[in-house]
């Protein structure tokens, strides 16, 4: 029985059946943006003889062809909705949960026109960007004209509302809801999904060279390209230091400290971190749509970087028969100089966990990027009100995320709440 025939169908069941600094919060969204996966996944080269070659399309079991950027970009819109990779107890739980997420695009046939169209919305993002280059704009500017209008597609692809006005109520596109339990995205979690991926790449890399089969390991590759999505993500400056996983943990609902986890990741991402990788590199890392900025290019490089070699270890793994690889990934991905409250130059983390004490802290003025004052007497809903008011409200989908939650009278009363759609529902679902 080959890698991707194990038994998950309870798993992939679910799949179908669930239903800058001052930016107001959101929960969370893809921090790169699709066509900048694509972008740079295409940029990997897969070799079946040396040295190998870019755009290669990968053949998937339903028929799917596929370049490497192209599936690298799927880690936003294919998983297992309420199952995160990272989250898995075990290690056989979290490969059983890295199959599932796969198998979800890549098994069923019925998928490929849901898959297709979500590659348009792309490839149609693409093309934007490349105009945008061509005349010198930067891209951030036209993200900022694009706004929400390629995440309303994508929801709506899914299984969401397709309309502007209500794209955001629930029952939510599986796009919305992998995007709300993101955990996979961020810091160790990201490393932890990578590194599974990875692992059953490897081992199907070996089953390639034991069989002779160049298709299997084109799956290879093909798991390997959904691995590092994580990877990618990784690297974005708003996911290196963003106590995610903490503040969900530890905040009393989880859902509250998820939204407030976006207030640091939109604070780190617009201004960017000061990183260090083992190797020895040092640089400045940015994240959310600044993939081309001339700022960013030493991150970029570091980035592609590493996506190469994480891809070399693949066919490495396919040409010796083992998975036992020399892998140096984790000595090139970025590692934040300041962590915990010990900043100098640096803004100062909203949030950070303090292994010692075991406490969350937040900062004490949120107004200012630089204070280094934290305190441990904070409650997640005051200062869900307090982040909202000094940055000017929550946005439409964070506020949904509330109502959904069954903290929508709540967050009404306290005027978290400005949408009328959403009001509307929230009243209607309280006098049912």
């Amino acid at each position: 029985m080959s890698l991707l025939q194990r038994a998950v169908l309870p798993l992939c069941a679910m799949v179908f059946l669930s239903p800058v600094y001052t930016h107001a919060a959101s929960t969370f969204m893809p921090d790169f943006a699709s066509a900048e996966h694509v972008f740079f996944g295409d940029k990997v080269k897969l070799p079946t003889t040396n040295p190998g070659q870019p755009f290669i399309k990968l053949h998937l079991p339903n028929g799917l062809n596929l370049t490497y950027g192209e599936i690298l970009s799927f880690g936003d819109f294919y998983g297992v909705v309420d199952y995160p990779i990272s989250q898995g107890k075990t290690e056989q739980e979290r490969r059983d949960r890295f199959i599932a997420a796969f198998n979800s695009f890549s098994e069923t046939p019925t998928i490929i026109s849901e898959a297709t169209q979500i590659l348009a919305v792309i490839h149609d993002e693409q093309k934007m960007v490349e105009e945008a280059l061509k005349k010198g704009e930067p891209t951030e500017e036209l993200y900022k004209k694009l706004g929400h209008d390629n995440d309303i597609k994508f929801n709506c692809i899914t299984g969401g509302y397709c309309d502007p006005k209500t794209w955001f109520l629930p029952p939510w596109g599986r796009y919305l809801s992998l995007a709300n339990d993101d955990f996979d995205h961020f810091g160790e979690n990201a490393w932890v999904t990578y590194k599974t991926g990875h692992e059953l790449a490897l081992e199907q890399a070996v089953l390639a060279h034991e069989t002779h089969d160049l298709k299997k390991l084109e799956l290879a590759y093909a798991l390997n390209a959904f691995a590092c999505h994580f990877l990618s993500d990784r690297f974005a400056s708003g996911h290196i230091r963003t106590p995610r996983q903490e503040l969900t943990d530890h905040v009393t609902p989880g859902t509250i400290g998820s939204l407030l986890a976006s207030f640091m990741h939109e604070e780190e991402n617009f201004n960017g971190l000061r990183v260090h990788n083992v190797r020895g590199d040092q640089w400045i890392a940015y994240g959310d749509k600044s993939y081309f900025n001339p700022k960013n290019n030493k991150h970029k490089d570091l980035l592609e970087e590493t996506l190469q070699a994480s891809a070399n270890q693949i066919f490495a793994a396919f040409q010796q028969g083992t998975t036992q690889i020399y892998d140096n990934i984790y000595t090139l991905i970025p590692q934040p100089d300041e962590i915990e409250n010990t900043g100098k130059l640096d803004i100062s983390p909203l949030f950070y966990w303090d292994s010692k004490s075991s406490q969350l802290m937040l900062r004490n003025d949120t107004t200012n990027l630089y204070d280094r004052h934290w305190t441990s007497a904070w409650w997640g809903w005051s200062t869900l009100i307090k982040l909202q008011s000094e940055r000017g409200g929550l946005s439409e989908k964070t506020q949904a995320t509330l109502a959904l939650a069954g903290l929508g009278e709540q967050a009404l009363q306290n005027g978290l709440i400005t949408n009328k759609e959403i009001a509307t529902y929230i009243k209607k679902k309280h006098s049912a």
